[in-house]
C-alpha cells in the first residue's frame, strides 16, 4: 500500500500547535504577572483594588434589629485620658475616626501618624466604636472566621474589631474597599509598621466627635449584644436538613432563638425525663438513705451496674442516673417518693412547662412527653435553681462506692462522647417511640474573639450526634454574635450591614421563656 506524506496538511497541524503554544504561554505569563503585582502592592502599602461582586440573593427578606437606647457622648472622656496619658509620659496609640489618622505616642511626643484606609460606615450597625481600650493581642495574619479573609497585622481592639492592614481572600485577591465590617484598615505596610511599635496591654484611644462610647470606656453610654445573621449567599441561608422531627437552638443567656423546627410541637423524650427526675428528687429527699431492692433492679433498661443490697444517699444517686442514665436508680426515687410522679407534674406546671406530662420517673413511657421550648424552660431552671445537677452532667465520669462499702461504681456519661469539649452539659435519651432525643448547652464560635452557650434540643431524631453538629456548623457559618452601637431615639436603621466580603442582617429582640411557650411551630430563622 502506498503512502503518500501530506506536506500542506503536516504544516497546518504546526501551526495550530504552534498558536496553541503561544495563546497558553501568553495566558500564563499574564497569570503569573497579576499574582506578583498584587503580593507587590500588598507588600508596599498600594491599593489593589478587584472588583468582587458579593453573592447576594436578589429578593432578600430582612429583620430590623430591635430598638436600643444608647447615651450619646461628645468623646470628652477620650480626649481628657489623652491628656492625662501625654502628662504621665506613657507610650499610648491615638485614633481619630474623624480626620482617619493613627498616631503613636512615644511618651508625651508624636512620633508616627499612619492613614486610616477604612472604617465602619458611619451611623450603621457595624460603626467603628469609639472609647478606651488596652491593645489586646497580635497575629501577624488573622484569619476572619465571620468574613473569610485573611487580615494581615491584626492587633485586637475588642468584640469583632481590630486595626489591620489590607484584607484579602484566599486565593490572595484584595477585598474591595466598600466591604468594611468596623474594624481600622490600613495599608499592609503601615499597619506592619505599627505592628511593631504597640504592645498588648498598650493603652488604645478611639476617638469620633459626638460618637458613642461603649460601656466601661470613660464614658456615659450603653453597648448592645447582638446577633446577625449572613444572607450573602444560598449556601449559608438555607436551613439545614435534620433529621429530627423539632429542634430548638437558643441563646442560653437571653433566650433568642436562632434556629427552630416544631419547637412547640409535643413529643415522647425519652430519657430526657430524669432531668425532672433528678430536679424534684434534689428537692424532695434531702440527702436520704436509699437502699436498692431486686424489685427497682428489675426495671427495663440500664442499671447503671447497681447490686441488691447497696445503700447510697439520695444526692449520690442522681450519678447514674444522670451520667448513665440509670432507670434502676430512676426508679428507686418513684418508688420511694410519695406520688413522685405527681410532683414531677406538678413541678413542670410551677415552672412553666405547660405542655409537659411524665408518666414515670425513668422515661420508659411514651406518655412522658414535652416540647423543645418546655425542653428549655426545664434547663434554664435547673441551671438557676438546682446548678450541681447541670455540673454533674457536664462530667466525663464519676466513681463512688455505696455508702455501705458494697462495690465501687464509675460511672460513665454516655449522653455525648466525652471528648468533645464543645458540650457544656446535657442529658439525651432513646426509646422506639421517641427515637433519639437530646436536651443540653455547647460553645459555639458565634464571634471573632468568643463563643456563646447555646441550648440545643432535638426530639424524635434518627442521629442526634448528627443533628446537632448540622445545627452547629449552620450557626457558626451563618450566625454572627457581635457589638452593635445604636444611637438614642432612631427609630430606623440600614437593613443591611457590611462586614469585610459577608453580609448580614439583625435578628430580632431576645424572647423570655414566656415568649418561647407561645411561640407558634414551623421552620425559621426567628426573630422579632
Amino acid at each position: 500500500m502506498d503512502v503518500k506524506f501530506d506536506k500542506d496538511g503536516f504544516f497546518y497541524c504546526a501551526k495550530a500547535v504552534f498558536l496553541i503554544g503561544a495563546i497558553f504561554f501568553a495566558w500564563r505569563f499574564v497569570s503569573i504577572e497579576y499574582i506578583k503585582l498584587t503580593v507587590e502592592s500588598m507588600i508596599s502599602g498600594t491599593s489593589v483594588h478587584v472588583a468582587i461582586k458579593p453573592n447576594v440573593s436578589s429578593k432578600p427578606v430582612y429583620q430590623k434589629l430591635a430598638g436600643t437606647d444608647a447615651i450619646l457622648a461628645n468623646g470628652e472622656g477620650v480626649l481628657a485620658k489623652k491628656e492625662e496619658l501625654l502628662a504621665e509620659g506613657k507610650d499610648f496609640v491615638f485614633v481619630d475616626l474623624g480626620e482617619m489618622h493613627i498616631t503613636f505616642y512615644k511618651g508625651n511626643t508624636a512620633t508616627t501618624t499612619f492613614d486610616i484606609l477604612s472604617k465602619g460606615r458611619d451611623g450603621s450597625f457595624f460603626e467603628t466604636p469609639s472609647g478606651i481600650y488596652t491593645m489586646g493581642y497580635k497575629e501577624k495574619n488573622h484569619f476572619s472566621s465571620i468574613g473569610k479573609v485573611w487580615m494581615p497585622w491584626s492587633m485586637y481592639i475588642f468584640g469583632n474589631y481590630f486595626i489591620h492592614g489590607w484584607p484579602y481572600y484566599p486565593n490572595g485577591r484584595p477585598v474591595e474597599a466598600s466591604f468594611s465590617g468596623g474594624c481600622i484598615r490600613l495599608s499592609v505596610g503601615d499597619a506592619g509598621k505599627l505592628f511593631a511599635l504597640v504592645k498588648e496591654g498598650m493603652p488604645l484611644l478611639i476617638y469620633a466627635e459626638g460618637a458613642l462610647l461603649p460601656a466601661g470606656s470613660g464614658g456615659a453610654s450603653k453597648l448592645t449584644e447582638a446577633y446577625f445573621k449572613k444572607v450573602d449567599s444560598a449556601k449559608t441561608s438555607k436551613i439545614p436538613k435534620l433529621s429530627a422531627d423539632a429542634y430548638l437552638a437558643a441563646d442560653f443567656e437571653t433566650g433568642q432563638v436562632l434556629l427552630s423546627k416544631n419547637s412547640a410541637s409535643v413529643y415522647p423524650i425519652a430519657s430526657v425525663t430524669k432531668l425532672m427526675t433528678a430536679l424534684v428528687a434534689a428537692e424532695s429527699f434531702q440527702a436520704r438513705s436509699l437502699k436498692i431492692n431486686k424489685m427497682e433492679l428489675a426495671t427495663y433498661g440500664s442499671s447503671g451496674g447497681l447490686v441488691a443490697g447497696e445503700i447510697f444517699s439520695s444526692d449520690k444517686l442522681l450519678y447514674p442516673i444522670l451520667l448513665t442514665s440509670s432507670n434502676d436508680a430512676a426508679s428507686v426515687f418513684e418508688n420511694e417518693g410519695w406520688r413522685f410522679v405527681d410532683m414531677m407534674n406538678q413541678k413542670a406546671k410551677a415552672i412553666g412547662m405547660e405542655l409537659t406530662h411524665y408518666k414515670d420517673a425513668s422515661g420508659l413511657a411514651q406518655e412522658n412527653v414535652s416540647t423543645a421550648n418546655n425542653l428549655f424552660t426545664l434547663l434554664k431552671y435547673i441551671y438557676n435553681n438546682k446548678k450541681p445537677i447541670f455540673d454533674i452532667l457536664a462530667l466525663p465520669k464519676y466513681t463512688a462506692s455505696s455508702d455501705n462499702q458494697k462495690k465501687q461504681h464509675t460511672w460513665i456519661n454516655v449522653n455525648w462522647p466525652v471528648t468533645d469539649d464543645r458540650l457544656v452539659s446535657g442529658k439525651s435519651g432513646y426509646t422506639d417511640e421517641a427515637r433519639q432525643t437530646f436536651t443540653g448547652v455547647f460553645k459555639v464560635k458565634m464571634s471573632e474573639d468568643g463563643e456563646r452557650k447555646i441550648a440545643i434540643i432535638v426530639l424524635r431524631s434518627e442521629s442526634r450526634e448528627g443533628d446537632i453538629n448540622a445545627i452547629i456548623r449552620h450557626l457558626e457559618d451563618t450566625i454572627v454574635y457581635g457589638n452593635v452601637l445604636v444611637e438614642n431615639g432612631v427609630k430606623t436603621a440600614p437593613k443591611v450591614y457590611f462586614n469585610e466580603a459577608n453580609v448580614f442582617e439583625a435578628l430580632g429582640r431576645s424572647p423570655s421563656v414566656v415568649d418561647l411557650r407561645a411561640r407558634s411551630t414551623g421552620e425559621a430563622i426567628r426573630g422579632n
